[in-house]
């Protein structure tokens, strides 16, 4: 596999267990190739294609461990097919965020979501959890996700089984719903804040994991 972004070890332990401090922006798409083994791909400019985070080992970096949700959102009419996204902003401990973006009805954003809203009914939304994103073995290879907090599975049983019986019944726009309403729920509970704003990525963003 071309273009990949080998990102040492130590940097992923330091930057999420706060040994790091400088403060760089990072994009980052979720399951972007699927052919590749990789869940994240750093968006390098529009001129560029974005570039898989793998660890040195060649395996997929999966794991964003000790952050905390920074902000929520849903972008509209996003690119050349107008796709709707889901935008996640995560912080480390060192105060660092990164953009997680994926297409907002996306299995791997109907999993964040449910996981997140487990996290608004049980827990403080500032409360640090790990973030897990794999590959499935289906033919499309979707992308999942699971979020632990001291290694108890944080979910909303409810929306993970509002969401299923909406995709059993193929309705589209009832899974469009329950997500969007997941959002302003988790928004509401953050409060009012400001944008998150994403500065352009330049090769320093390479070393935030």
């Amino acid at each position: 596999m071309s273009n990949l972004a080998t990102i040492d070890n130590n940097a992923i332990i330091a930057e999420f267990a706060g040994g790091a401090s400088n403060d760089v922006s990072m994009m980052i798409g979720i399951g972007l190739v699927k052919d590749s083994e990789a869940v994240f791909f750093q968006y390098l400019g529009e001129e560029q294609t974005p570039s898989a985070l793998m660890m040195p080992s060649g395996r997929p970096l999966t794991r964003l461990a000790n952050v905390t949700l920074a902000g929520i959102d849903i972008a509209e009419d996003v690119g050349e097919f107008k796709s709707t996204k889901l935008n996640l902003f995560l912080e480390s401990s060192a105060g660092r965020v990164v953009m997680l973006t994926s297409g907002l009805t996306t299995l791997w954003s109907q999993c964040v979501l449910s996981s997140l809203m487990g996290i608004y009914h049980s827990y403080d939304l500032n409360t640090p959890f790990q973030l897990d994103s794999w590959k499935g073995t289906s033919k499309m290879r979707p992308c999942f996700a699971a979020v632990r907090i001291d290694n108890a599975k944080a979910t909303d049983q409810e929306l993970y089984e509002l969401l299923r019986d909406a995709r059993a019944d193929r309705d589209s726009a009832m899974v469009e719903q329950l997500c969007r309403n997941a959002v302003t729920q988790l928004k509401e509970g953050l409060g009012v804040v400001e944008p998150v704003e994403v500065t352009e990525v330049n090769e320093e963003a390479a070393e935030l994991f």
